[in-house]
């Protein structure tokens, strides 16, 4: 009777300890949420100031490139600086809309706003009557106005700037006082929470040390019988059900696990022996049926050895009561089905390798995607600006260059073009990949027919032949992109032969259709076909035939994202052969 009531008083005493450790965790957790909350909401708020002082600069550098856009319409008059002018204008009362929206709950800054708005309004409007007026006009009455409004919106900018760096700083301030409570809450309830855990740590440690002393004197009573039991051809163990931890264990298995007995009697239980994921599947399917007496037979669960490898074993479990405690014992029979097991974790092992190399590729290809993009979109306004102060300098200089300087002006603008064309086809081999991939049924004779009739208009020496071509699968826009480049490709290269011809045709296969894009050009040497689908790879030389290097690199961009395959084939001054071919059915 006095054993019992220790052990209720042991048991009782260490419930206590666990109640009070978790109502102090549990405390620690709602400080450590409500403190955590209120940063993530002052977070929240200097997120916003940045993101308005940065729509503020932006808004700002977009004005300008109107400006400068309406400037070179009125210098030059070509085209492309009115379009830049209409889109800068439409982007520039967006990001207003959205100043507007983000500054919602400061009326102060919404009042600024509006005034900002209103001179923005007007130096909008004094670049349209510098693009649609006389040109005399445009220099002597509207462009000097405009400079002073001008520096009237900066001035403007700058006060809204400074009132939203004072809010940051105040933000920032807050935001720093209330880390330093919620950090000081936190600790002092985890230093609490781990004095009374420490408490029942070596509480229960006492309790498993002195169980473990009984144990290990009962085993000393069966000497005769460990002899056979410990040198079984099979791993057998047996564990106590009311402490989960393993009474005994023979030799072979401790020799599979690589653990001493002192190790695992009395101090490991069954779920210590497995991987997680077995543990978690023996407690939620097979001890249940072992605390319901049931036999268990022939379960396959991962073991792992004292160095954390892991091997597989095949376990049959019976069960009695102890004639001593009264506590219910299960035994295990176990077998190391490692063997039969490798193979197939090799399997695995191979498919999880084979997935992370394809993440890490995919990865990359994002990585350089981003790259490409944000490069393309950086060089747009230097390029801007070098081609506006070269044709100013035309406009304003010309008679002063003399015929070398106007040389030198040409070189620079047939160069800024040259960037720009690149430019693009840089954004469109990034597209080609981020760009969402629906598939739909389409005429694809139709939409080469329409690919040919464009290329016809420029090009209507060269005989085109379109043979019937069977229709599969795909994204509409970019396979229209594959036709434009592969056609004008075959036109470029075929275009200085006597008479020109080019061929499109396409052969059906059980589990594709492949397309052909045949000409009687130049052709190529194969031994460097390895190049042709390479980023800014080229077999000539630009002053022959020009381009960027991008375009066949799109191709087979897009046609290996519809699951197909590109290649050619040609041989020197007789023409080439250019095939892609798309699975019939969508993967």
């Amino acid at each position: 009777m006095p054993i019992l009531t220790k052990k209720t008083s042991t048991i009782s005493l260490t419930g206590a300890f666990f109640l009070v450790a978790m109502a102090l965790t549990v405390a620690a957790a709602l400080f450590s949420y409500r403190g955590v909350m209120e940063i993530a909401k002052r977070s929240a708020e200097e997120q916003r100031t940045h993101h308005v002082l940065l729509r503020m600069e932006e808004t700002h550098s977009t004005l300008r490139d109107l400006v400068s856009s309406a400037r070179g319409y009125a210098l030059s008059g070509r085209h492309e600086y009115l379009l830049s002018f209409e889109l800068d204008r439409n982007i520039l009362f967006e990001m207003l809309d959205g100043l507007r929206v983000a500054l919602r709950n400061q009326q102060g800054q919404l009042d600024k706003l509006a005034q900002l708005s209103t001179a923005i309004a007007r130096r909008v409007e004094m670049s349209r009557t510098l693009i649609e007026a006389d040109r005399s006009v445009k220099i002597d009455n509207v462009d000097e106005h405009g400079r002073d409004l001008s520096e009237d919106i900066r001035k403007q900018f700058v006060a809204l700037k400074d009132a939203e760096q004072q809010l940051l700083q105040v933000q920032v301030t807050g935001s720093r006082a209330s880390m330093e409570a919620a950090l000081l809450a936190i600790i002092g309830a985890a230093a609490l929470s781990a004095a009374v855990l420490v408490a029942v740590y070596l509480r229960l440690r006492r309790e498993i040390l002195s169980r473990k002393e009984t144990l290990l004197r009962a085993q000393l009573a069966e000497t005769d019988a460990d002899a056979l039991y410990n040198h079984a051809p099979c791993g057998y163990h047996s564990i106590n059900e009311q402490t989960h931890l393993i009474t005994r264990i023979n030799d072979t298995e401790l020799t599979w696990l690589g653990y001493r007995r002192e190790q695992v009697v009395g101090k490991m239980s069954q779920t210590d022996l497995m991987t997680v994921a077995s543990a978690s599947a023996y407690g939620r399917e097979v001890r249940p049926r072992i605390l319901a007496g049931k036999v268990v037979s022939k379960v396959e669960l991962e073991y792992r050895h004292a160095d954390s490898s892991q091997f597989a074993v095949m376990i049959s479990i019976s069960s009695s009561v102890s004639h001593h405690s009264g506590a219910l014992l299960s035994h295990y029979v176990v077998h190391d089905i490692a063997e039969r097991r490798r193979a197939q974790q090799q399997i695995e092992q191979l498919n999880a390798s084979l997935k992370r190399h394809a993440l890490q590729l995919t990865n990359i290809n994002k990585e350089l995607e981003s790259f490409s993009y944000s490069v393309s979109h950086d060089l747009r306004a230097p390029l801007r600006a070098i081609s506006g102060y070269a044709l100013m300098l035309e406009e304003d200089y010309g008679d002063a260059l003399g015929d070398k300087g106007q040389e030198m002006l040409q070189v620079v603008g047939k160069n800024v073009k040259k960037m720009d064309t690149l430019i693009n086809d840089l954004l469109k081999l990034s597209k080609s990949t981020t760009a969402e991939l629906t598939l739909n049924s389409f005429s694809m004779h139709e939409q080469v027919k329409q690919a040919v009739a464009t290329l016809r208009a420029d090009h209507s020496k060269i005989d085109f032949v379109i043979e019937p071509l069977e229709n599969a699968p795909a994204n509409q826009a970019l396979l229209a992109q594959v036709w434009e480049n592969l056609l004008s490709n075959a036109v470029k290269f075929s275009a200085k032969t006597e008479q020109p011809q080019i061929r499109i045709s396409a052969q059906v296969t059980p589990q594709e259709v492949v397309y052909q894009v045949q000409d009687n050009g130049i052709g190529f040497d194969m031994r460097y076909v390895h190049k042709l689908f390479g980023t800014f790879q080229r077999l000539h030389r630009q002053e022959e035939y020009s381009g960027t290097g991008i375009g066949l690199a799109l191709v087979q961009r897009i046609v290996v994202r519809h699951g197909g395959r590109v290649w050619a084939e040609s041989t020197a001054g007789q023409g080439a052969r250019f095939y892609f071919a798309l699975p019939r059915t969508a993967l």
